[in-house]
């Protein structure tokens, strides 16, 4: 890749809860590899009915942030394992993202929210620099 993205000033290292697994180095944030999202021997799958109307929202948040990186074309669609440009839908789960963050903002501690605001505006930036190619 001739040109790589920018990462938002002050993110540093930080992971990104609800950030999508893996993805490419041009890509603005500094989300944890797939890897990292697997349960060790210690954990297990919670069902998602049994998380409570935050956690599930805070899950979807993920969810919605993985779709906006697939559909910008910076990780393997989930479906196919094929790199799939749909800007279309990367925009509609940025706008969900910034529509169910904007619930869940206020009961968030800081350091939480603040990564997922600086998620946000990754996924912002990079939608507009993949929208101008």
């Amino acid at each position: 890749m001739a040109e790589r993205d920018h990462v938002a000033e002050g993110q540093g290292g930080a992971e990104t809860p609800g950030a999508s697994p893996g993805g490419p180095a041009d890509r603005r944030d500094d989300a944890p590899d797939a890897s990292a999202g697997t349960p060790g021997e210690d954990e297990r799958a919670v069902p998602i009915g049994a998380l409570g109307t935050e956690e599930l929202m805070i899950s979807f948040l993920g969810l919605l942030a993985a779709k906006a990186w697939e559909g910008m074309g910076l990780v393997p669609a989930m479906r196919t394992g094929k790199i799939e440009k749909d800007l279309a839908s990367a925009r509609l789960a940025i706008d969900g993202y910034g529509a169910v963050f904007d619930l869940v903002r206020g009961r968030l501690p800081e350091a939480p929210r603040r990564e997922m605001e600086t998620l946000l505006m990754n996924l912002r930036v990079n939608f507009v620099d993949k929208s101008a190619e």
